[in-house]
């Protein structure tokens, strides 16, 4: 799959006969990115966030046919995107947190979602999951991202079975909850997504093993850091 010359590719399909000339990242590789871009170019944690958050809605956004969205929140970061881009997509979505947040970050997402008077609900059940589902056409799985290391285990665990057991179409959040960001491995259980949105690069667990059968179609979204900037750290 040849470029012209001066073309960045900003997307890339996984059952393609050839990927993007992006370098994929382990997860390691990718905080270290996310840190210095908070040290060298100061950009705060949260605006990172936000634009991840953005990214994502926009994707869902494509995927809708008149319905709302269902978002999948874990207690992290990548929890704290998916409470992020509710805001984009009010009022054509619904929000389930798995429990109260454990990051900063996300916090203060849950927290600018309560004043805006979005409802958010906490440790739903798969009858109420159902629920929140009836009117939605998407999905999207912001249940944890590249910090894991086992099995999903609890609420999450319950959460990603009654997710690949909806009819929606399902879109992950930087990559399939239940998958390793480094070795592609899919624990049990693993989402299947018809979508992963991943940022800045393609995690290397997307590529590899498992991975091209949970992430579906993979997208490639800026973060708003410099292209040239990110290309001098791969």
């Amino acid at each position: 799959m040849s470029e012209s010359p001066g073309v960045r590719r900003t997307a890339i399909d996984v059952a393609a006969a050839e990927l993007s000339s992006l370098s994929p990242q382990d997860s390691a590789a990718a905080r270290r990115l996310d840190a210095e871009a908070m040290a060298d170019l100061g950009m705060p944690s949260i605006l990172l966030m936000e634009n991840a958050a953005r990214a994502v809605a926009d994707e869902a956004r494509r995927l809708l046919g008149g319905g709302d969205v269902l978002v999948l929140a874990g207690k992290g970061n990548n929890g704290g995107d998916g409470l992020a881009m509710a805001r984009f997509l009010s009022p054509h979505v619904r929000v389930a947190l798995v429990d109260e947040p454990t990051t900063a970050d996300a916090a203060l997402q849950l927290a600018m979602l309560r004043a805006a008077h979005i409802p958010v609900h906490v440790a739903a059940d798969a009858e109420r999951l159902t629920e929140l589902a009836d009117r939605a056409d998407v999905i999207v799985d912001a249940l944890i991202g590249t910090g894991l290391w086992s099995p999903p285990r609890g609420a999450v665990a319950d959460w990603i079975r009654w997710a690949n057991d909806a009819a929606q179409s399902v879109v992950a959040v930087d990559l399939p909850s239940g998958l390793s960001a480094d070795t592609g491995e899919a624990f049990d259980p693993c989402i299947r997504a018809g979508v992963t949105v991943t940022f800045a690069r393609p995690k290397l667990g997307l590529l590899e093993r498992d991975g091209p059968a949970h992430a579906g179609r993979v997208v490639v979204a800026t973060l708003g850091l410099p292209e040239d900037w990110v290309e001098g750290r791969d």
